[in-house]
């Protein structure tokens, strides 16, 4: 199948996608140091469940990454798959910072619901701006909706 176009909104969703998550491990990177970063790793690997999310974390960017790619080729999947990850994300990111599951890596620090879900959007924004993108404008919905 041959794609004349890529929607404008697709093409800024699909690249903010990998951009975000490329800028969020440059940040980690220049927050924590080379040290810093392989003490998380040691911390990370010191269970079985810390080292699980870990490496889920790493496979959900990856996943992203990809989701991006196919939403590029204008593959509904890639849409659904990067909606999945959101809702697992902050699935996990709910449990975690209120301790009703695991470990204490990728976690809000909160006492109340208000907190957290103030620290969950101004996390989430870039997501949200993306989910904008990729649903909302005219498009995009044509885009994806011819390829179906």
């Amino acid at each position: 199948m041959k794609l004349a176009f890529i929607p404008v909104p697709v093409m800024i969703a699909a690249s903010a996608i990998v951009a975000t998550r490329c800028l969020e491990f440059i940040l980690l990177f220049d927050a924590m140091g080379f040290s810093g970063l392989m003490s998380f790793i040691e911390v990370s690997a010191e269970s079985w469940l810390n080292c699980f999310i870990l490496l889920a974390s790493l496979l959900i960017v990856l996943i992203e990454c990809r989701a991006a790619y196919a939403m590029m080729r204008a593959r509904i999947w890639g849409r659904r798959a990067f909606i999945g990850c959101q809702v697992i994300v902050v699935g996990y990111m709910l449990l975690a910072s209120f301790e009703w599951f695991g470990p204490r890596i990728f976690r809000f620090d909160v006492d109340t619901q208000g907190e957290f879900l103030t620290a969950l959007l101004v996390q989430k924004i870039p997501d949200i701006v993306v989910l904008l993108l990729l649903f909302v404008p005219a498009s995009s919905r044509r885009y994806f909706a011819k390829r179906k």
